[in-house]
């Protein structure tokens, strides 16, 4: 109908658009990096720029976590799901990087969210949504469109780059801590505890 207004589905809508995001690192001001992922991607493209650009290891267990305004957790979305049997009939399957598109998750124009890399260490990266943008179709996404600062040397480094230690106060196994003739020594000299009057000269006793 002529003038009629034709909406897109929302799905369609929404792939037709990028998202910018902003990452920091803890609390180092001088890192800074802006990735533009698809409204369409999953969050396992979303990882997969990161640890690319970093040079991280894509293997290790990180997670994603959506968050509020304070970045306080509301839901992780993790890379594995590590909980539900995939072989149950019927049963529920958590979500997972790969499973979980971004346009599922953001609701919210300034959108925060957390990234934390190495469950054992808990590396963790502040995500803030900049903006929502055209895609153009001449760019491929996602991708890292600023990027400022060098990886932190703690995420990259290895046991053996880290501070040797202070070893000039450890003892060797062979030096001997004490010599047993001293001690025999020690043994047959006075005891000087023991052979004190019971009334030291000048000290006078309690009198009731």
């Amino acid at each position: 109908m002529q003038g009629e207004t034709v909406l897109l589905p929302v799905d369609k809508a929404i792939g037709m658009h990028i998202y910018r995001f902003k990452l920091r690192f803890e609390d180092q001001d001088e890192f800074l990096r802006e990735i533009e992922v698809r409204a369409d991607q999953s969050f396992g493209d979303f990882h997969g720029v990161i640890v690319s650009n970093l040079n991280l290891d894509p293997t290790t267990l990180s997670s994603f976590f959506i968050c509020n305004d304070h970045f306080k957790k509301k839901l992780e979305i993790p890379m594995f799901d590590m909980e539900s049997d995939p072989e149950a009939e019927g049963g529920d399957q958590l979500l997972t990087m790969e499973n979980s598109r971004l346009r599922n998750f953001i609701d919210d124009p300034h959108q925060k969210l957390l990234f934390v890399y190495d469950y054992l260490n808990n590396w963790t990266f502040y995500i803030e949504l900049q903006k929502i943008l055209p895609a153009n179709a001449s760019v491929t996404y996602p991708r890292v469109f600023r990027s400022e600062g060098e990886v932190p040397r703690e995420l990259t480094a290895s046991p053996g780059e880290l501070p040797e230690e202070d070893k000039s106060l450890e003892l060797s196994f062979d030096e001997d801590v004490y010599d047993p003739e001293d001690l025999d020594q020690l043994e047959g000299e006075e005891d000087i505890f023991h052979d004190q009057p019971d009334n030291p000269e000048g000290f006078e006793e309690d009198k009731f």
